[in-house]
């Protein structure tokens, strides 16, 4: 399917991928016809599906394309993607774009590579993360660990594990720990989760934790949460 401008969106069925294109200049009206075309495209595609965006020749993004682009990754992510991967040069004008627009507001965070080929390459071949990751902007968890209690904020996560900044009680690696993430849903949803975690990375400010004992049945219900929250301001 083509817009009048060149943006493509396509279902790669063989590969279960869904194939992104952005030409030139992106409004409003070319990323609502982008969003019609993802959501016929994706229904001919099984969960766990590839995302490839091509954003090589897009060289702006005008600000009122904002809302259609998080409803564009809130769809996304509702259906439940496996890689998502941006083809973009990181010293454009739109990869800054994107960094800023996305760190106002809750959003997975994709792989970006220079090409095509580093694309095919990555899907094909290299080692799969574990799990979309999310960016949930300010949200405070709490940990404890040795009968220390601790709170910090959420780098990044995913239904594997999580990243936390700004700790108030550094915690060493290889470490047990009882965390928890509250979060403020709809009747139908847990309000918080509570993880058993062992600590996998420590940097200056920051540590990374791995769920223990997390069963396919708490990640489906984890994951609904995320994506909850990634399309909760857009009501």
């Amino acid at each position: 399917m083509a817009s009048k401008q060149g943006s493509t969106v396509r279902a790669d069925i063989k590969k279960n991928r869904l194939c992104i294109t952005i030409a030139s200049k992106v409004n409003k009206k070319e990323l609502d016809k982008i969003y019609t075309d993802v959501r016929f495209c994706v229904a001919d595609l099984k969960s766990g599906f590839d995302v490839v965006t091509d954003l090589s020749q897009c060289t702006i993004g005008h600000l009122n394309s904002i809302p259609t682009l998080r409803k564009i990754m809130a769809y996304l992510t509702a259906r439940e993607p496996g890689e998502v991967v941006r083809i973009i040069g990181k010293t454009s004008l739109i990869f800054k774009q994107l960094l800023g627009f996305t760190s106002r507001f809750h959003s997975y965070k994709p792989i970006y590579v220079s090409s095509l080929e580093e694309a095919e390459e990555k899907l094909d071949h290299a080692t799969r993360r574990n799990g979309l990751r999310f960016s949930i902007n300010s949200h405070e968890v709490e940990y404890t660990f040795d009968q220390e209690q601790g709170k910090g904020y959420l780098f990044d996560i995913s239904t594997s594990g999580c990243a936390v900044q700004e700790p108030t009680i550094p915690v060493p690696i290889d470490t047990e720990i009882t965390l928890t993430l509250p979060f403020n849903q709809d009747s139908e949803t847990v309000s918080s989760f509570t993880f058993t975690a062992k600590t996998i990375r420590t940097e200056e400010n920051l540590f990374a934790v791995q769920f223990i004992d997390f069963d396919d049945d708490q990640k489906a219900q984890f994951y609904k949460c995320l994506a909850f929250e990634m399309q909760r301001d857009l009501r």
